[in-house]
């Protein structure tokens, strides 16, 4: 049986638009900052363990929040996390550039 078989009416509304704000979000490069920032947040590029016991089960509960996004991306688009990982890696090349030539004006100007 598929989940929308099983969803009521408002709740299949309610699925629908949540996957359309978060397709709304993605159409922002704010919004994909934002969202990977979210992800970072979760520690879920981080090595969960740390050899006590409390912080390994804190960052287990973060990184397990993050997959819940990731599943939801993935629930939504399969592709939109790893196009949101894209997306990212050319924001920060665009920022780096912006930052090198920042500095290179001030560079000409002193």
């Amino acid at each position: 049986m598929n989940l929308e078989e099983q969803l009521s009416p408002e709740q299949q509304s309610e699925r629908e638009e949540l996957a359309r704000a978060f397709r709304e979000v993605f159409e922002l490069d704010s919004g994909k900052r934002v969202i990977f920032w979210i992800l970072e947040q979760c520690a879920i590029y981080q090595d969960a363990f740390s050899g006590e016991d409390a912080v390994t089960n804190y960052r287990l509960g973060l990184q397990a929040a993050g997959r819940r996004l990731i599943e939801k991306l993935d629930d939504i688009e399969p592709r939109l996390y790893p196009k949101l990982l894209l997306a990212v890696a050319d924001l920060k090349a665009m920022d780096r550039a912006a930052i090198a030539a920042k500095q290179e004006q001030q560079d000409d100007e002193t």
